[in-house]
């Protein structure tokens, strides 16, 4: 599939990349690779945005899950770009889990109910992971392309990110300063989100996929563009 840029997407981080150099989150001559990754985050977070406002009506026990899923989406981008990697890295992988508990809660609205409750019940991610695993959809997709061992891997690595930090100043201000954007933290950083965005985004295209037809041409293609091209064809492949 091409990269062309996609108009709305393009349009969109134009006032996205001014809203943030106004505010001070990126400078207003950045360079060339800072671009790149803010444009590469920007596509993979409004891709995952997108679903809010497309999927339509949802019962409350499906819907929750795609508005946390837009609301971590939206805030990775200025985290990024603000040195905080460890808050980016958990929004995205609340993004991993919210879009699993989508899967799992949309089967499940009494076990919805029961999370709510006052005495609260709760769902790991290895057992969020292992109904999707036995869900019939996914027995079909993953020996095609292993989106839930991906999200898996994905998962773990961004939980060591976050577990794997140190403060070695007292002083708040100083620690602070210390946090600051990097390009070689930028890429990782991007990279992350992509992977997130194209695991998240297949799980998310499968399971709705009656949905997921009924959007227009270029919301579908803002979402297939996340994929690599084995995720596209499997998806066509279930759709026919």
């Amino acid at each position: 599939m091409a990269k062309r840029p996609v108009p709305a997407t393009a349009a969109d981080f134009d006032n996205v990349l001014q809203y943030l150099q106004a505010r001070g989150i990126m400078p207003h001559t950045p360079s060339a690779a800072t671009v790149e990754n803010a444009k590469k985050i920007h596509r993979a977070t409004y891709s995952l945005i997108l679903w809010r406002f497309r999927l339509g009506k949802l019962p409350e026990h499906g819907s929750a899950f795609i508005e946390e899923i837009a609301s971590d989406s939206l805030q990775v981008l200025p985290q990024v770009f603000m040195g905080y990697s460890k808050t980016s890295k958990l929004m995205m992988r609340g993004i991993l889990e919210n879009t699993l508990r989508h899967v799992y809660f949309t089967d499940h609205p009494v076990e919805y109910a029961l999370m709510n409750m006052e005495e609260k019940w709760y769902l790991s991610m290895e057992e969020l992971l292992q109904y999707a695993k036995e869900h019939p959809d996914f027995r079909k997709t993953e020996p095609k392309f292993d989106a839930l061992a991906r999200m898996k891997n994905l998962y773990a690595e961004l939980s060591a990110g976050i577990h794997g930090r140190r403060v070695s100043d007292l002083e708040m201000r100083t620690a602070l300063e210390k946090i600051v954007y990097e390009e070689a933290n930028g890429a990782r950083l991007t990279s992350l989100v992509e992977r997130c965005a194209e695991a998240a985004n297949f799980v998310l295209a499968i399971f709705q996929r009656a949905k997921f037809n009924g959007f227009g041409v270029e919301d579908r293609r803002i979402i297939l563009r996340t994929m690599d091209s084995r995720a596209r064809a499997l998806w066509r492949e279930m759709d026919s």
